[in-house]
């Protein structure tokens, strides 16, 4: 049975009854539970393993939705695992970090050196929840200044963000791009460095031809769990790297640059010596 209902401002609106409301409620967890069950299956077809707190954050991503339901996988890496969903008509990636298998001092490295966080002890799941923190913020603060993925929500170990792409459909890597104006890819990059920089003081850290995505001839920088801001002690070195790395791959493409070049284009400054040799030590 419906009621129907008069409001103080003497609008009407309808009230479900507490059958209806209970039949409602039922019918909702049966379609998550269906969600549920065709996530974990594809999980065990893709041969992907996940503790139980990690499964359990994932359906809760679908209990509390924040995701209708996931679609596939997009990438599956050492470290971590990143899946294609749906929010309503938007698709969403979902980045799920291993617990059992990511490189902990490595992430300690660049957690430590970073006066945004601060770590008590050296748990694997607390680094883990920084490091997923951090990504967070970095892409929050890139996503205002240059093209990058918005964060959209962070859990324990995992992150959603928003997908790249066209319908679904990935959007393709720099490396795998055939025909591309490259001079002028080369210059939006080189901007997008420099302003990642000045305005949002945040060097990338891994940046190269393998995170950067095109859509619509236009670059999009990705990963940003190793960027680290200006103020951090390996920041010009890994600066220095990613300078190296895109003036590595745009002259295989015929572009006129050269990494110190463009180091000084961003900073303003010439490349110090310690800070190159420091790259070995990366």
């Amino acid at each position: 049975m419906i009621v129907i209902a008069k409001s103080s401002n003497n609008e009407f609106y309808e009230l479900i009854s507490e059958e209806e409301e209970i039949k409602l409620d039922k019918q909702y967890q049966k379609e998550i539970l269906e969600k549920e069950k065709k996530f974990l299956e594809e999980l065990k077809t893709a041969n992907e393993v996940f503790d139980k707190r990690t499964l359990m954050n994932l359906f809760r991503l679908l209990v509390g939705k924040h995701i209708t339901e996931f679609v596939g996988i997009v990438n599956s890496g050492k470290e971590a695992v990143v899946f294609k969903a749906r929010k309503g008509k938007f698709y969403r990636a979902v980045k799920v970090y291993r617990v059992a298998t990511c490189d902990f001092k490595t992430m300690s490295k660049y957690i430590q050196g970073d006066p945004r966080f601060h770590l008590r002890k050296s748990s694997r799941r607390q680094i883990i929840h920084a490091w997923v923190e951090k990504e967070f913020r970095n892409l929050k603060r890139a996503s205002e200044i240059i093209n990058a993925p918005k964060a959209r929500l962070r859990r324990e170990n995992i992150l959603v963000m928003d997908f790249v792409g066209h319908r679904g459909v990935p959007a393709p890597k720099l490396k795998d791009v055939q025909n591309l104006d490259w001079e002028k890819c080369f210059k939006t990059i080189k901007e997008s460095m420099k302003k990642l920089y000045e305005e949002g003081e945040l060097i990338h850290g891994d940046l190269s031809e393998y995170n950067i995505l095109i859509k619509d001839n236009e670059p999009i920088f990705i990963d940003f769990s190793q960027s680290v801001i200006t103020q951090h002690p390996l920041s010009q070195p890994l600066l220095i790297r990613d300078c190296i790395n895109v003036c590595n791959f745009f002259k295989r493409k015929k572009v006129n640059c050269n990494y110190k070049n463009l180091y000084t284009y961003i900073t303003g400054k010439d490349i110090n010596p310690i800070d190159e040799a420091m790259i070995k030590q990366l």
